[in-house]
């Protein structure tokens, strides 16, 4: 639990996976091909990140969705403000939340698929 932890927050702080250094993204949006600290290569195979798109598109749905609902039950606002908030969510979290997706799918697969664990053949 202690190690899913540490993926965990070095994925929302925008870290390496495996040795936690920060700098993988050269931009916002643009990971890097490789740690430049400690070298790991973070697109193994092509389409690794079709998860972390998925992820991320689910947990930004979700989220906004849930902003939405909050705001129908705590507040008065009518349905065009309560429209146009929840398309600019729908259209705004997964923007924002895309490169804390793609930490967290490598941590995800750093904790269940450690490098030093072979797989089954």
């Amino acid at each position: 639990m202690k190690r899913f932890v540490m993926l965990v927050g070095r994925a929302l702080r925008r870290c390496c996976p495996y040795c936690g250094v920060r700098g993988i993204f050269s931009t916002w949006w643009t990971l890097r091909s490789e740690c430049p600290s400690c070298g790991v290569r973070f697109e193994r195979e092509e389409g690794y990140f079709l998860g972390a798109y998925a992820l991320n598109l689910i947990f930004a749905e979700f989220l906004g969705l849930g902003a939405v609902v909050a705001l129908m039950v705590l507040t008065d606002l009518a349905l065009l403000p309560l429209e146009i908030i929840g398309v600019a969510l729908m259209v705004g979290l997964p923007v924002f939340l895309y490169p804390y997706a793609r930490t967290l799918w490598m941590a995800l697969d750093l904790q269940f698929h450690p490098p030093n664990v072979r797989s089954a053949r």
